[in-house]
């Protein structure tokens, strides 16, 4: 019967993914219990939010290779049209997690369809070109927002 090797890229990967839900957990249990001061418990949401933008720009360039300047671009479409469902939910949705989830949601499904509007166009690109590509998406969707 043969062994099953764990890779030892495989084996951070799983030390860092057990890093990451002990530090969330040590976290919830401090500010549960009152010992995490206010200043330290706003700063979380930035935190948490820099750390899902780290995680997919790692997806990218680290596992897929390819190099993406665009990320924020997408990020801000889906941001956007999530703050945009939100409002628009205050009123027939009145539970603020079960409405959090929804513009979650509408705003991943909106940031997904763009880049698959994207990406149609630019599928054959690879390198460099993509980056330019994305990086003039996301220097489009700067100039969007701006002239909002």
């Amino acid at each position: 019967m043969a062994k099953f090797k764990i890779r030892k890229s495989n084996r951070t990967d799983f030390i860092t993914y057990f890093g990451v839900i002990a530090a969330f957990i040590i976290v919830t249990l401090l500010n549960n219990a009152g010992m995490l001061p206010r200043s330290r418990a706003g700063q979380l949401v930035p935190i948490c939010c820099y750390i899902v933008m780290a995680l997919s720009l790692n997806l990218t360039v680290g596992v897929l290779g390819e190099l993406s300047l665009g990320h924020a671009g997408f990020m801000s479409v889906g941001a956007f049209t999530g703050i945009i469902a939100s409002q628009a939910l205050r009123t027939s949705i009145t539970s603020a997690p079960v409405r959090l989830a929804v513009a979650m949601l509408v705003g991943a499904i909106f940031a997904a369809f763009v880049g698959f509007l994207i990406g149609m166009p630019v599928l054959r690109l690879h390198g460099d070109y993509l980056a330019i590509v994305t990086l003039a998406f996301g220097e489009i969707i700067k100039e969007l927002i701006n002239f909002m």
